[in-house]
């Protein structure tokens, strides 16, 4: 496609975001499918998304190296993993020029803002998925002036852009619905884990052995057996074997459940959950405290150990409550983000 800026013609490139030895990468391309830019690019480390992701995030901070070609003047566009646009910008002498805006997968505007001289100029303003208004900031040739962040009042000791993306970031399961097996013996873990997958925008369901009767009482929401695992983007275990029902058709459930390519996860001693409905085969886990625990596990069929969080595909498993937090990330990490 061809568009004309300030009376001249230019061609539409794309850009990708690649790992190469160990570094990343963003490569642009000409329409005839030729590589004609590339940038080594420095990216915050605690960001958990991945890099197809990253590369139409446009306001997470990343730094940004030419190492070789040149970037052509007018549009540069974005697409996700099935071809869709979500980010186009513009680009002139080599730096963002004009209008930005970037695109949920439905096509809705999740943010616009425009750029001078690789800066933003103007109004920078996010978007929820239902459309409403989330943020409007102002800035004049990269100095934030004043606005808001998700109803926090911006000020120029704000990094504005790496706020935004962090803040999407932590909303990534806006949406989702989260349901936690546990017991008694887990309250604790239970409850730090319904925070911290919370925070991220998603709808926690805690199933249990004992139903709350109240808002102040410490059960669970529904009882296991009343649990509709189908309804569910992730089901993440934190109760012992002893407090399911052997009896029931859980395998085939979580199977099924993991077979339509949803998430499934458990920490301690729940990872015997896990092998009784034989969804370790062939997998990796965490090595767990538990020498009873593991040595059911070592029954199973080419499964291997590792110390720690462990992911294999869409099962993550974590040998202790300790980084619950880093544990709940990686559930999150495998969530496809609109």
């Amino acid at each position: 496609m061809l568009f004309m800026f300030s009376g001249v013609f230019f061609t539409d490139s794309t850009r990708k975001l690649i790992k190469d030895r160990g570094k990343i990468f963003a490569v642009y391309v000409s329409p005839a499918k030729n590589e004609i830019a590339r940038e080594e690019c420095d990216i915050p480390k605690d960001i958990a998304l991945s890099l197809n992701v990253l590369s139409y995030s446009p306001y997470y901070g990343i730094g940004s190296k030419l190492i070789s070609g040149s970037i052509p003047d007018g549009i540069v566009k974005v697409h996700d993993e099935e071809d869709t646009v979500r980010l186009i910008e513009t680009y002139k002498e080599g730096k963002r020029n004009g209008r930005t805006v970037s695109y949920f997968k439905n096509g809705k505007i999740s943010s616009e803002s425009n750029y001078v001289d690789g800066k933003l100029d103007g109004k920078l303003t996010a978007y929820s998925r239902d459309g409403k208004i989330a943020s409007e900031v102002i800035f004049i040739r990269g100095e934030l002036q004043n606005g808001n962040v998700y109803g926090m009042e911006a000020n120029e000791s704000m990094n504005i852009g790496e706020l935004l993306g962090r803040f999407a970031e932590r909303r990534r399961l806006s949406g989702k619905r989260v349901l936690i097996v546990s017991d008694p013996e887990n309250e604790d873990k239970t409850k730090e884990m319904k925070t911290l997958f919370s925070e991220r925008g998603a709808d926690v369901v805690v199933a249990g052995t004992k139903k709350k009767e109240n808002e102040e009482d410490k059960g669970a929401d529904i009882l296991i057996s009343e649990a509709e695992y189908q309804f569910y983007d992730i089901i993440s275990f934190t109760c012992a074997l002893k407090s399911i029902d052997v009896n029931s058709d859980i395998g085939n459930i979580l199977r099924k459940f993991y077979d339509d390519g949803k998430i499934i996860s458990a920490v301690g001693d729940a990872e015997e959950i896990l092998a009784r409905a034989g969804l370790l085969v062939g997998h990796i886990a965490a090595k767990t405290e538990n020498e009873r625990v593991m040595f059911e596990l070592s029954k199973i069929q080419n499964l291997t150990f590792k110390e720690g969080i462990v992911v294999s595909d869409r099962i993550v498993t974590a040998g202790d409550s300790k980084k619950l937090k880093e544990f709940v990330a990686e559930n999150a990490k495998l969530v496809s983000v609109d």
